[in-house]
């Protein structure tokens, strides 16, 4: 989000996380020394302070949300990686069409392969991060299970009356859903990253010259001729005469 948004729009308006729950209202924003607007200041549900850098809040859909470190991560991670990649690639046509020379070559190939690497271990450190939320999430659906398997008996046996059971149960069951899209969120984010690498990992395999395919198209007509001349020799057959005795 840009800073040069009318902050005072904004004040009041609801804030809710990546899978649209809701975190809290703006009440105010926090200004620089140029009295530009750079974090909003959010009152969360449950009725604490909370800042949020403008950079992690995202209105392009109409409603202000707000973005996870990780996930602004991942949306960098994926956006750049494939730039370098490409700028590296094409670093490498221009040296071999002679359009730079060699020693400004091999200084930028150092920038760029410097940059490919700290981004690929940010990426491996980005997919820990994220498949140990994933854990995660799967702990709090078994705790939500478990929680439910204990209403369900009690309401069973006539220990719990119907509307508590049910009060409980829609609780369970709106965690079990807004549980299940967390973990669906972070499995898509866990497939951009892996889908990153993934590029970044193959490579096109080159084309033979024109003399190793010349040799291999002679190979190929002498091993054809060969199997053809095999052929007729097979078919040269004895012919046998069975006669009676």
């Amino acid at each position: 989000m840009s800073i040069s948004i009318n902050a005072s729009e904004l004040v009041g308006k609801n804030v809710k996380d990546e899978n649209e729950k809701e975190i809290g209202k703006i009440v105010s924003f926090l200004i620089d020394s140029s009295g530009q607007p750079r974090e909003a200041l959010v009152e969360t549900v449950q009725g604490q302070l909370t800042r949020y850098p403008l950079d992690h809040l995202d209105m392009t859909k109409g409603e202000v949300i707000a973005i996870s470190e990780v996930a602004k991560k991942i949306e960098a991670l994926t956006e750049q990686l494939p730039k370098i990649r490409k700028k590296r690639n094409i670093l490498d046509k221009l040296v071999a069409n002679k359009v730079i020379p060699s020693g400004i070559y091999e200084n930028l190939c150092k920038e760029f392969d410097k940059a490919l690497k700290e981004m690929r271990n940010e990426a491996q450190i980005l997919l820990e991060s994220v498949d140990k939320q994933v854990k995660a999430q799967d702990e709090q659906l078994k705790t939500l299970q478990l929680a439910r398997a204990f209403l369900e008996i009690e309401h069973g046996i006539g220990t719990l009356n119907d509307e508590t059971y049910q009060q409980s149960i829609m609780t369970i069951l709106r965690e079990v859903k807004n549980t299940q899209q967390i973990k669906l969120s972070l499995l898509r984010a866990k497939d951009r990253i892996a889908d990153a690498l993934l590029e970044e990992k193959e490579e096109v395999k080159p084309e033979p010259a024109e003399e190793e395919k010349g040799e291999t198209s002679e190979a190929s007509i002498e091993g054809k001729n060969e199997i053809t001349t095999q052929s007729k020799e097979s078919k040269q057959t004895l012919t046998v005469r069975v006669t009676e005795g």
